[in-house]
């Protein structure tokens, strides 16, 4: 049996705007294009806690989660590669956004700028989850 790996994905929320970064030219994965704080649990960590390590490790940004949005399954860049993904709602706590080698951009965009961003379309699917979660949210709910 191959060997299944698990990745995290985090959606970042700072006054109603997320994070996305743009992939470095030197990704074996996707260079160049637009995406959310991923990363892959390590040995021995919760997906939760690797999340959280992930945010700080690519942007030095102090968050906890929301909540987790979706679950997948994809293979990342061919049959031998499978890899389950879990996706969180996060919130901004704090701290200035650094990026590390990973990423070579970033900006805070809105669900709607997202959705017409079509190298996150992997990630469409969890921003209208995000949408539709918050219309159900009572008048004046924030996340601070």
């Amino acid at each position: 049996m191959k060997k299944l790996y698990i990745g995290m994905g985090a959606a970042v929320e700072k006054d109603g705007k997320f994070l996305i970064l743009k992939r470095s030219d030197s990704k074996d994965f996707a260079p160049n294009s637009w995406e959310i704080i991923t990363g892959r649990i390590e040995e021995e960590e919760s997906p939760s806690d690797g999340i959280l390590r992930e945010i700080s490790e690519e942007t030095g940004l102090n968050t906890d989660i929301v909540m987790p949005i979706e679950t997948g399954f994809f293979y990342r860049g061919g049959k031998e590669f499978p890899m389950v993904f879990i996706s969180y709602w996060c919130r901004y706590l704090g701290g200035d956004v650094k990026l590390n080698w990973e990423h070579s951009e970033f900006k805070w965009a809105s669900i709607d700028e997202i959705l017409k961003e079509t190298t996150m379309n992997h990630f469409h699917k969890m921003f209208e989850k995000i949408h539709l979660l918050k219309q159900y949210l009572p008048e004046g709910f924030t996340l601070h």
